[in-house]
């Protein structure tokens, strides 16, 4: 019988055979496991895609004790900031050995858990968690932290000891309310905060510090979306309220205010000023340009890769401290300009 060369498994030896070395000097090539030459590596690398070779992932796992694969759990992959925070994990690790997998949780409990154990036994090397709960997020958090390398990044739950990144939110919205404060006629504008509620770590920093800040602020709370955006802007036209300087818990909102606003024969920032929260995702989509706080994602994404990668490599330094935060800047633009001199 012939054999179909199509359907034939290529090994480490073939791949060895054809460039001229060693099994060994291939493991080593694939794996990066030791020093060598670039141009011994290259010489591997040539032949494996010259083959078709590909790595036996279990095999390698089995024999390493490493999956070289990290799990993200987000809670959902609708709100475009997710989605973001998502892609900005992935793009981080490209340099490294380790894939990423994501999985949406839908801002459900169960789902979440259910990601947790799933990537749990598939052996990741470590996990990221955006919990979706402060409070009943609890238990996965710990279930996640007492198996694998975890890290709460965005959203934390304070009652759990396992590592955090994040944002400065208190310093964020200080900024949003010094900016407001002198920028803004607040007699004729008056302030204004759409949030999102206290269930989210997020949530309920920005609130509580942009309540400190300007105690006498409207205060409408909803959910993280476009939709409550938009419906809270209807509900101050409702209720009389033409005009106003809004400070909103995410871009997200933010884009919802503006349109709605906008609907009812408003203009932004001539009658409401809006100001977002993140400048990660949809801020772009803003017209006019929005206003926001940036959240520094990719110091935030590096402080990550550098603490999964020295769990994975039993390396303990300053990197893997139970909380990192970076304090935002605010970014601003045509939503809630500076006041002209």
């Amino acid at each position: 019988m012939i054999q179909d060369d199509k359907n034939a498994a290529i090994t480490i030896h073939d791949v060895a055979a054809h460039a001229g070395v060693s099994t060994a000097t291939v493991s080593r090539a694939l794996n990066n496991s030791r020093p060598m030459s670039d141009e011994l590596r290259n010489q591997v690398l040539v032949s494996v895609q010259a083959l078709g070779y590909r790595v036996n992932l279990l095999g390698r796992a089995l024999r390493l004790r490493r999956t070289f694969s990290l799990g993200l759990v987000v809670p959902d992959l609708e709100n475009p900031f997710f989605s973001a925070l998502a892609q900005r994990v992935s793009r981080a690790f490209i340099d490294s050995d380790i894939d990423v997998f994501i999985y949406s949780a839908d801002n459900d409990i169960e789902l979440e858990r259910r990601a947790i154990q799933a990537f749990l036994g598939r052996q990741v090397d470590g996990l990221v968690l955006i919990p979706c709960s402060e409070i009943e997020s609890k238990d996965n958090v710990l279930l996640a932290d007492r198996t694998v390398s975890t890290v709460q990044f965005d959203r934390l739950v304070l009652s759990v000891p396992t590592r955090y990144v994040g944002c400065d939110n208190g310093h964020g919205m200080n900024l949003v309310a010094e900016h407001l404060k002198k920028n803004v006629d607040l007699q004729r504008q008056p302030p204004i905060f759409i949030g999102a509620g206290p269930a989210s770590s997020s949530g309920h920093q920005r609130l509580s510090a942009f309540k400190k800040a300007m105690p006498e602020a409207k205060t409408l709370l909803g959910s993280f979306s476009f939709e409550w955006g938009q419906n809270a802007a209807h509900e101050l036209v409702d209720q009389g309220i033409t005009s106003g300087a809004i400070a909103t818990a995410a871009d997200v909102i933010a884009l919802g205010v503006i349109a709605g606003v906008q609907e009812r024969g408003y203009r932004v920032p001539e009658d409401f000023r809006v100001v977002g929260f993140d400048d990660v995702g949809v801020s772009f989509l803003a017209h006019p340009a929005l206003t926001s706080v940036r959240q520094p994602v990719d110091k935030m994404t590096a402080t990550i890769v550098e603490m999964v990668m020295n769990s994975a490599t039993g390396v303990d330094n300053v990197a893997n401290q139970a909380k990192t935060i970076f304090k935002p800047d605010l970014i601003v633009r045509q939503s809630s300009p500076l006041r002209k001199v």
